[in-house]
C-alpha cells in the first residue's frame, strides 16, 4: 500500500524586521546628505549668487549637514566621506611637511616626515595615512595638535641621552599646481608654522632613559 505525500506549503521569504529597514533608510539618507559636495567657493564667500544646483548644495551645507543627529551619526560611526579628491574642486596644491631638530650641542638636523611622493607604488598604500594626517594637522584651525605632533617628532629623533633634542620646528612646503597650458612653478614655498622647546623630563621618560 503506497502512502501519498502531502505537498508542503512554500516557506515564507525571510523579511527583515521594521527596525532594520528603518536603520538602513536612515543610513542611506545620512550618507547621501553628507556626501553632497559643498557649494563653490564663489558662492560661499558671496562673490556670486547661487544658481541651478548651487541652491541644493547651499541647502545641504547650511540646513542638513548642520543637523546634529546626522553629524553625530556619520562622525561617531566613521561613515563620513569627503569627495574633494574628485569633485567639485580637486586640490590644486602639492603639500608636504618636514621638521628641524635642534640638539643640545647646537646641531640642527632635518627630520623628513614620510612623503608619499618618495615611495614606490606598494609603499604608497602603507604611507598614505601619514599624508592624510599632515593634511589634518597642518591648518591653523588644528593648531591644538601641533604640540603633540612636535613631541612625537622629538621622540623619534632622540638617539643619544647625552645629546637629546631640545627644540622642534615644524615646516610646511607647498607648490601650486598650474592649470593645463600654463607654466609649472618648480620651487616650493616653505614656512615654519610652529616651534616648540622639548620638555627634557617628558622626553627622557618616553624614550625609556629613566
Amino acid at each position: 500500500m503506497s502512502s501519498k505525500q502531502v505537498p508542503q506549503a512554500p516557506r515564507p521569504t525571510p523579511n527583515a524586521p521594521p527596525w532594520v529597514k528603518a536603520l538602513v533608510a536612515l543610513h542611506v539618507v545620512a550618507i547621501t546628505v553628507w556626501c553632497l559636495p559643498n557649494p563653490p567657493d564663489s558662492v560661499q564667500n558671496g562673490s556670486r549668487p547661487p544658481a541651478g544646483t548651487d541652491h541644493l548644495l547651499v541647502f545641504g551645507q547650511e540646513r542638513l549637514k548642520e543637523l546634529s543627529p546626522i553629524r553625530v551619526y556619520v562622525l561617531s560611526t566613521g561613515m563620513w566621506q569627503y569627495w574633494d579628491m574628485f569633485a567639485p574642486n580637486p586640490t590644486q596644491m602639492d603639500l608636504y611637511g618636514s621638521a628641524e631638530i635642534v640638539y643640545r650641542d647646537g646641531t640642527v638636523r632635518p627630520y623628513r616626515y614620510p612623503r608619499v611622493h618618495d615611495y614606490p607604488i606598494a609603499r604608497k598604500y602603507l604611507k598614505e595615512r601619514y599624508r592624510k594626517f599632515f593634511e589634518r594637522v597642518r591648518p591653523d584651525d588644528n593648531s591644538w595638535l601641533w604640540p603633540t605632533f612636535a613631541d612625537r617628532i622629538a621622540l623619534l629623533s632622540a638617539r643619544d641621552p647625552a645629546n637629546p633634542p631640545v627644540r622642534v620646528r615644524l615646516r610646511r612646503h607647498w607648490l601650486p599646481v598650474a592649470p593645463p597650458g600654463f607654466t609649472q612653478q618648480k620651487e616650493y614655498s616653505s614656512f615654519m608654522f610652529y616651534e616648540q622647546a622639548v620638555d627634557p623630563e617628558d622626553l627622557a621618560r618616553n624614550a625609556g632613559w629613566r
